[in-house]
């Protein structure tokens, strides 16, 4: 084992990550401090307090709170830490990269992402589209490796955008307490406004809007389920991850324009096809540079499979053996046989 670990999570899914990098840590061994999101400390605190019930030794678990860059500074610097796992945005990445590299200590870095969709002529258009609505709008967006930019073969192109239109459109917003509730709320005012400034700068650059665009007048921090289509190269929200419920469509012919599309961002966390071609399928996950593809389907994320981006989504993997093998360190011994 690497001996002790600082893991740093994020707030859109405050059981499941600490649970991640906590069970892989110490699994290999590991003592581990973890840090969760400022937004949502209690969930984490459940889950340290669920390991420590079921006997784990606090010399071996810990958990901390407070300000971001003092926590992440004076842990990195501890001589006694010696590996550091992030899941947050592509900034805070590379700085706790950064630091880690100053110190030669170890970083596994799972950040963000802007997923592209190729939807093929030859897909099942009602599966994928049924599926891309569920995937796209799951946590209002609020997913690192959610699907974001959808490329649809212009045979399909536009029944399959007024459709999935139509269908974020339908979707019931509410509290995730109600039971009707399909999709909740943004986690701060401060993302509300970020979702306004994507739609307005795409809108002012000639995308067109097929639904949505505006926040709702509710309490809440809800923005109504956007899709913009052939929205420009240079508009904001293609090169950048929203992080919300917005979705861009436009059309492509070939499918090497639609994989060179998929491949043209920094980011290559999750992507996703849809082809009932099996030669296509297996050309697809070959091509397209992401950490996961899921073809015909979008359950990348698996227990027992690695989970992590390429470029600048991300350093390492997290999950499966590999991320296991990220809390361990490598010694080889050879010993000689005496004349």
């Amino acid at each position: 084992p690497v001996c002790a670990v600082a893991a740093f999570t994020a707030w859109n899914f405050p059981v499941n990550l600490p649970a991640r990098k906590l069970g892989s840590a110490l699994a290999a061994g590991c003592s581990v401090i973890i840090k969760p999101a400022e937004e949502t400390p209690a969930s984490c605190m459940l889950v340290v307090r669920a390991f420590l019930d079921a006997g784990v030794t606090p010399q071996a678990l810990n958990m901390v709170c407070g300000d971001p860059e003092q926590v992440s500074t004076t842990l990195i610097d501890h001589d006694a830490i010696r590996k550091a796992s992030l899941t947050g945005s592509v900034a805070v990445g590379k700085l706790l990269g950064r630091m880690c590299a100053e110190r030669v200590k170890r970083f596994t870095g799972e950040l963000g992402g802007h997923a592209p969709v190729i939807v093929c002529a030859d897909a099942d258009p009602a599966f994928a589209l049924k599926s891309s609505l569920a995937a796209k709008f799951r946590n209002a967006g609020q997913v690192c490796a959610s699907p974001i930019r959808f490329y649809v073969h212009r045979s399909l192109y536009a029944p399959w955008a007024e459709q999935f239109s139509a269908g974020a459109q339908a979707l019931r917003l509410g509290p995730g307490l109600d039971a009707q509730t399909q999709m909740g709320p943004l986690i701060h005012s401060r993302r509300v406004d970020e979702m306004q400034r994507f739609v307005d700068d795409a809108l002012g650059l000639g995308a067109r809007l097929l639904c949505g665009g505006r926040r709702v007048e509710r309490p809440g921090y809800f923005f109504e389920p956007t899709v913009l289509a052939e929205a420009p190269a240079d508009s904001l929200v293609q090169r950048r991850e929203p992080f919300g419920p917005i979705a861009l469509i436009q059309p492509f012919d070939e499918l090497d324009e639609a994989i060179a599309l998929a491949n043209a961002l920094p980011y290559a966390l999750g992507a996703y096809a849809f082809t009932r071609d099996l030669h296509t399928a297996h050309r697809l996950g070959e091509e397209i540079e992401a950490g996961m593809v899921g073809i015909n389907h979008f359950g990348v994320s698996q227990p027992e499979l690695p989970f992590g981006g390429w470029k600048e989504s991300g350093v390492g993997q997290e999950m499966g053996a590999e991320g296991l093998l990220h809390y361990t360190e490598v010694k080889t011994i050879t010993v000689g046989v005496p004349a």
